[in-house]
């Protein structure tokens, strides 16, 4: 009894929070000197991005309407609607605006028919703010401004989710929780070497990485376009479940000012929300007598092995190897496509 004393306490001061919210906004409302922000979601998880959603709606408005989801709307969610509302609101009470907090049964709330300035969304919620939008013109009623917050991104370069915190991936401030898995579109030990490195230079938690044997869908000795094709073939097919699925493919590029054929690797790197980023290795080029048997249809790697005299050289040092006479190797050529590939994830927020 007592705890439910309490309980309804903490409700009723609640209410009165909300009704003097209610009363300022409705005399500076009439006045029209408010600018109305409306923001929406299920906030199973008051995690870093949300918080940033937040804090952007409450520099945009002097009064900001917040909709989160009721239990039956949202039926995966855990954690009940009061619950959600209660941490909500002490996050959003030290914020200095007029605020309410109330309950929405679909993805609209009270957007179709209520008169605001602004909705707050994420990349993820764009969509639904634009359907607002068109249905609202049907009803004779102004646009909302769309304010988009950019993405924010776990330490393992994913967009941070309450549903993967539910999963136990990572915690509500974005820490990697259980081990990364990365497959790679080949069994060739040196590309596997080669996305190791890479990765293992920009994350310093367990990471789980599998080669998986896929058909790039290209020629064996693949030119420009094919060899960028085949990268991407790659990484689609390794994806699988795993949180990354990378794709190497080298290839010859024509330079036309040169007059010469290049060796690059070529890399993509596809995550399991479907963002795809690329990136080059650095490029040489082959003894012509290496060109001169691929132009009669020999694949460069059986020439470079007709050449050295090593066989699997392309699991091994590789060409680079062999003609830099130890210098660089296959896999730190390789290594070097994969980090540029993952440049955009590094330096996320000015890529998207």
């Amino acid at each position: 009894m007592e705890q439910n004393g309490k309980e309804e306490e903490a409700d009723h001061l609640y209410m009165v929070n909300i009704l003097c919210n209610i009363d300022a906004y409705t005399s500076a409302n009439l006045m029209g000197s408010m600018k109305r922000v409306v923001i929406g979601g299920t906030f199973e998880y008051l995690h870093r991005g949300h918080r940033e959603l937040l804090k952007r709606a409450f520099e945009l408005g002097d009064y900001i309407l917040i909709g989160i989801t009721s239990d039956n709307f949202k039926k995966e969610c855990r954690k009940s609607f009061e619950k959600r509302r209660d941490i909500v609101d002490s996050f959003v009470s030290s914020l200095g605006k007029r605020y309410e907090i109330v309950m929405i049964e679909d993805k609209y709330g009270p957007t179709l028919d209520e008169d605001f300035d602004i909705i707050v969304v994420s990349k993820e919620t764009r969509k639904t703010a634009e359907e607002i939008n068109e249905l609202r013109k049907r009803r004779g009623r102004k646009p909302l401004k769309i304010e988009e917050i950019p993405l924010i991104f776990a330490e393992d370069l994913l967009p941070i989710s309450s549903r993967r915190i539910r999963l136990k991936e990572i915690d509500e401030e974005g820490k990697r929780l259980k081990p990364l898995r990365v497959r790679i579109g080949s069994e060739n030990p040196s590309k596997i070497d080669a996305v190791k490195r890479a990765f293992l230079k920009i994350f310093d938690f367990e990471i789980q990485f599998e080669g998986i044997k896929v058909d790039p869908e290209v020629p064996p000795q693949p030119y420009e376009e094919d060899t960028i094709k085949g990268a991407i073939n790659r990484a689609k097919k390794a994806l699988g479940d795993a949180d990354y699925g990378v794709g190497l493919e080298a290839g010859l590029f024509w330079n036309d000012t040169v007059k010469q054929y290049f060796d690059k690797a070529f890399c993509a790197i596809v995550d399991k929300y479907g963002y795809m980023t690329y990136g080059y290795s650095g490029g040489f080029i082959y003894p012509p007598q290496v060109i001169d048997m691929v132009k009669k249809g020999v694949e460069i790697g059986v020439a470079m092995e007709i050449l050295s005299g090593i066989k699997e050289i392309k699991k091994k040092m590789g060409a680079i190897g062999y003609l830099s006479k130890g210098l660089i190797d296959r896999r730190e050529f390789n290594a070097q496509a994969v980090l540029m590939a993952m440049i955009p994830r590094i330096s996320h927020e000015l890529y998207l």
